[in-house]
């Protein structure tokens, strides 16, 4: 039986046990956390109690959901610096994270009054548009959705389009990040669970003079996602 500090609730002093078990290594990347009924035996409290702190230890993204099959130990985050706008995937990789990108799809579309308004052009222009997951070590970290003006391909790529990823070409991108529910189709490719909270980051690219290259909308399993930003207090 575990011994306590009585002015600290138990499922807080259960949380600090796993989360010390989880920075110890105990408990490795994707390993199945304790059941609920193991973590009451253990700590000789009540299944509820214990559920609140394994449902804690989600909420602080260091632990994922699978359906009907338990919780498992979260990936260590992902930094995404916003000031910068080299390929993602590159500055990973010379941080030692492997991160592999696939291509679900690109099609040729007009631009809907929505996309049309985001991307500053007429309504029915042509646009492409690409979806790619990208998997941090074979996990599905997040799923990208990037939008270009077609006549724009040519001139900003030498690969064709479903090859070519435009934001990193961008000069500078005005960029809003904010939480929301995943889409039933964006849970699935990320093996979440339907209307899963994930974090969405929205960038508008632009080119050295400011016109917009393209529209970028990226949802992050919540997890798994950090992102940083050097700000300037002074000019």
């Amino acid at each position: 039986m575990t011994t306590r500090v009585a002015a600290e609730p138990l499922f807080r002093q259960i949380v600090e046990d796993l989360k010390r078990l989880i920075d110890e290594g105990n408990l490795p990347e994707h390993a199945p956390l304790p059941s609920e009924r193991v973590v009451a035996e253990h700590h000789d409290v009540s299944r509820m109690t214990a559920r609140r702190a394994l449902e804690a230890i989600e909420a602080e993204g260091l632990a994922y959901s699978k359906d009907r099959q338990g919780r498992f130990v979260s990936p260590r985050r992902l930094n995404y610096d916003v000031n910068s706008m080299e390929s993602f995937a590159e500055r990973a990789a010379r941080d030692g994270i492997a991160v592999e990108a696939e291509r679900v799809s690109t099609r040729q579309i007009p631009a809907s009054p929505e996309r049309a308004r985001a991307l500053q052009v007429e309504p029915g222009t042509a646009l492409v548009e690409t979806c790619r997951l990208f998997r941090r070590d074979g996990h599905a970290t997040f799923l990208e959705t990037e939008t270009v003006i077609l006549a724009h391909c040519e001139a900003l790529g030498a690969a064709p389009p479903q090859e070519q990823r435009y934001s990193p070409l961008g000069h500078m991108a005005d960029i809003v990040i904010r939480m929301r529910a995943m889409e039933p189709e964006e849970a699935d490719l990320l093996g979440a669970m339907p209307h899963q909270p994930g974090i969405e980051q929205l960038q508008q690219v632009r080119d050295a003079e400011g016109l917009l290259i393209c529209h970028v909308r990226q949802i992050w399993r919540g997890e798994l996602a950090q992102f940083s930003a050097r700000a300037l207090l002074a000019e």
